[in-house]
């Protein structure tokens, strides 16, 4: 394995690994991971599961250079260093986003809208954005398509993308109700993205 794959597959690995862990916590600390859906079902876990096997695909794209061949509706034959190197950089820009994110998230992270009391994150990570987390799915999913260059992951991707600008939309919509002037000040300070 020469030392690009094996920095590939550990930046690949550490969002599972992340996400893992900050399961565990929750479920240790008493709580769940499961929030309310913030946009229409039929399209919110429809978006989280496609996210999560994007996020997952990573890490076999990454230890073998070959795998990419066993997708569909690929544009090209084979992946040079260049693109193996410029997706590694694309997976760092996205762990120095996701990792910061769930740490200062900690317990209070729910996939959808919390259920039970939560907090205005501004702090860390979300001074320089205010959705770290699915702001981190774009560095991801381009990390994915240079290492799987398939019509299928691009289509998957930007549908990925779409579904969670919307769930933003609405949480943003949640946010201003729940914490009115803190956050609309928070959001004249603070990007949505970068």
């Amino acid at each position: 394995m020469s030392i690009l794959q094996l920095a590939l597959t550990s930046l690949s690995s550490f969002p599972l690994l992340a996400t893992a862990f900050l399961g565990y916590q929750l479920l240790r600390n008493g709580q769940g991971a499961m929030g309310t859906p913030s946009i229409n079902s039929w399209l919110f876990y429809p978006a989280k599961f496609t996210a999560g096997f994007l996020l997952f695909i990573l890490l076999p794209a990454s230890f073998s250079s070959s795998f990419f061949s066993y997708f569909p509706w690929l544009i090209q034959n084979e992946i040079p260093e260049v693109q193996q190197l410029l997706a590694l950089i694309f997976l760092l820009a996205g762990n120095l986003l996701l990792i910061p994110a769930y740490y200062t998230m900690s317990i209070f992270t729910r996939v959808g809208l919390p259920t039970k009391d939560h907090a205005l994150q501004t702090s860390g990570i979300y001074r320089i954005s205010r959705n770290p987390m699915y702001t981190s799915f774009f560095f991801f999913f381009t990390a994915c398509f240079l290492l799987v260059p398939s019509i299928g992951v691009a289509v998957f991707s930007l549908f990925s993308l779409f579904a969670h600008h919307l769930i933003i939309l609405s949480e943003e919509k949640y946010m201003a109700s729940s914490f009115t002037s803190d956050y609309q000040q928070y959001c004249k300070q603070t990007a949505r993205y970068l």
